[in-house]
């Protein structure tokens, strides 16, 4: 059954009365055990320093888009790799005094591991807090003081050769940027050298002299066209006017002439006989007609034999129509072999164009390929340069610490008062536990101990009345003796308060 808390509380205390002994002996080997832990427990001192980072400067928003201050988003993080640095590490040592005693590298090591676990960096937003715990104050102080300093020192030299590396970087790439980009220029100087057709907007000028060249082709061919035809015009003009001249010259008036007397002479046969005088007369004269026309035909064709084709008959050269048809069909011929001569001459100019625009379009590829690296190339160049003045003005703003900068807000104090779990606190514990340990033990039994300690337990849990109670009935001599046992008890927690007084005393002190 569950009892009530006040015959728990009962039970509680009358096991504690009859234990007292074995009560007393654990209170006393826990009480001074935990005197004893505290007596050597070493002290802790504690000391920090508080560091503000500081980005606001009157010259950030005037140099806004000029310069960039060295900035650090993650301060505790940056803080913590900083101090734990082999060379904050090593000043610490140094001038805290743990090389007095000339520790070898290991030892060294050993000591550095040590102390980065004494360290604790931590802080919010800007605030920075360096705290050291060492079971000397001074050295604490020294300590915490110094990883302060040192942190500020290092930051600040860490922003300039942040600024200055950044500075070279830049400068480097300006200088690369610069020899590319007169290599390129060199390229197209000598590429438009070696191509004076390579030029922006030649191949629309070649385009517009080849379309016109095409034009003109064109039309000379349609007049060539033209005065051939009008050259076979003029030359069967010739040719007729040629047939005319030669039917009004020496041989056919010798022709007409024989002709009207052939006539004249019929017209008499019809009258008169071969005898008659007029017809003797006309026969004669037909005769001597056709050998002037005979001696004519003779003497031409001699002349014509000897001239050859230049050959031209008197006649025909002094009629003035054929001496005008003449001369047109000779500059009629003159135009023709002009025409020829021009239609050659523009074929030639054409072929030209077309070589010197396939030449552009072979360099155009080139040039183009040259012109944007050299765009592409200015473009990086001219940034890098206003990116190198930025950085310029940067270096120099961190090298006045006009940037981001670490104040101390609040330096290292030598600590006076120990931190932590102190000798006080192992004493107090040693009394209250050695109390509580052996009175909790004997509540623990209590709930798990089987045997009936209350009538009512009897009466509740077996449905059995109860008719009486008797209690433990004791002698004197148990009452002297308990009394004698009491009394030693008494002694005995009282020597346990002065053991406590006296090591207390001894702390306080400084004897121990």
């Amino acid at each position: 059954m569950r009892l009530p808390f006040e015959n728990i509380l009962i039970a509680l205390i009358g096991e504690v009365f009859t234990r007292r002994n074995s009560i007393f002996v654990m209170f006393v080997v826990i009480s001074l055990s935990l005197l004893a832990v505290g007596s050597v427990w070493p002290k802790r001192y504690t000391s920090f320093s508080l560091i503000l980072a500081d980005d606001s400067n009157i010259l950030q928003p005037l140099m806004q888009g000029t310069a960039v201050a060295t900035r650090t988003t993650d301060y505790v993080g940056n803080a913590r790799e900083i101090i734990f640095g082999e060379k904050i590490m090593s000043q610490v040592l140094k001038e805290a005094g743990w090389l007095k005693t000339n520790p070898s590298e290991v030892e060294q090591a050993q000591i550095k591991k040590q102390l980065k676990s004494q360290v604790t960096v931590n802080g919010n937003n800007n605030l920075i807090k360096i705290e050291y715990r060492d079971s000397k104050p001074m050295r604490a102080y020294i300590s915490a003081k110094r990883m302060a300093e040192l942190f500020i020192e290092e930051g600040e030299q860490s922003k300039m050769n942040e600024s200055q590396a950044a500075y070279e970087f830049i400068e480097k790439q300006v200088n690369e940027y610069l020899s590319k980009l007169t290599a390129v220029e060199e390229q197209l100087r000598e590429f438009r050298s070696n191509n004076p057709d390579a030029r922006p907007g030649l191949d629309t000028e070649v385009a517009g002299r080849i379309t016109r060249l095409t034009s003109d082709i064109e039309r000379t061919h349609l007049e060539l066209r033209e005065t051939m035809i009008r050259a076979d015009s003029l030359q069967k003009q010739l040719s007729g006017e040629a047939a005319i001249t030669i039917s009004q010259s020496k041989e056919g008036q010798y022709r007409a002439k024989i002709a009207e007397l052939q006539t004249s002479l019929e017209t008499l046969r019809l009258d008169y006989k071969e005898t008659y005088p007029d017809i003797v007369r006309l026969k004669h004269q037909i005769e001597d007609l056709k050998n002037s026309m005979n001696r004519e035909i003779e003497n031409r064709q001699n002349a014509k034999n000897k001239a050859g084709s230049s050959y031209m008959d008197e006649s025909i050269s002094l009629n003035p129509l054929y001496q005008q048809l003449r001369s047109d069909a000779s500059s009629t011929e003159t135009t023709i072999a002009t025409l020829h001569a021009r239609m050659n001459e523009m074929n030639k100019m054409l072929e030209n164009e077309y070589a010197r625009a396939r030449r552009i379009h072979g360099g155009e590829a080139a040039l183009a390929k040259l012109t944007r690296d050299y765009q592409v190339n200015q473009e990086i160049y001219q940034d890098l340069l206003r990116r190198m003045e930025r950085a310029r003005v940067s270096k120099n703003l961190d090298r006045e610490n006009q940037g981001l900068t670490f104040k101390i807000q609040e330096p290292a104090k030598i600590p006076l008062i120990p931190t932590g779990i102190r000798f006080m606190h192992f004493a107090i514990a040693g009394l209250v536990l050695g109390l509580a340990v052996p009175i909790g033990l004997i509540y623990i039994m209590l709930q798990i101990d089987p045997r009936v300690r209350f009538s009512q337990a009897i009466s509740e849990d077996l449905n059995i009345p109860v008719l009486a109670e008797i209690h433990q009935i004791t002698s004197k001599n148990d009452d002297r003796k308990m009394r004698i046992n009491l009394i030693v008890l008494t002694s005995g927690f009282a020597m346990v308060l002065t053991i406590y007084g006296y090591v207390g005393w001894l702390k306080y002190t400084g004897q121990l």
